[in-house]
């Protein structure tokens, strides 16, 4: 490959991932929405949908801490959605795909590490979870009206 491919193949592939991101960004803030109306079983879906774009970016890019916090973000955002719909025991699977998925990108004590907040969300009890919800949504909300 001329160098003049190896810059239109990489170019290529900055575009897909930044078409991936974009995704992934309207799927968690569709996820969004329908947990603001308690639409647990719709946002549910949304946010499966945003795991596996999260996943793939786990595979396609090469920032590893952008893709770590999108995936991870959704992970623990998808656990919510998940307690009000089955209860907090219903995040052990959810911890082991977790697990399983970031066992290929990372040592095992930095993935429990990374985990650490699905297992305190598991701990909480639902008051302590949507307080914690709430708060990590107005702080997103802050920082975007910062960027603008």
């Amino acid at each position: 490959m001329n160098s003049l491919q190896s810059s239109a193949h990489a170019m290529l592939i900055r575009e897909e991932n930044e078409q991936r991101v974009y995704h992934w960004s309207f799927l968690l803030e569709q996820g969004r929405s329908e947990l603001h109306l308690r639409q647990w079983f719709i946002a549910s879906s949304y946010y499966q949908q945003a795991m596996l774009v999260a996943e793939s970016l786990l595979i396609a890019s090469p920032c590893r801490s952008c893709t770590l916090r999108c995936y991870m973000r959704t992970v623990i955002e998808y656990a919510y959605v998940l307690c009000k719909i089955s209860g907090p025991e219903s995040l052990d699977l959810l911890e082991e795909v977790a697990t399983l998925t970031l066992s290929s990108y990372a040592p095992m004590p930095c993935i429990d590490k990374v985990l650490e907040p699905l297992t305190r969300l598991k701990r909480n009890s639902d008051i302590e979870r949507d307080l914690w919800i709430n708060q990590l949504l107005a702080e997103d909300a802050t920082y975007k009206q910062q960027l603008h």
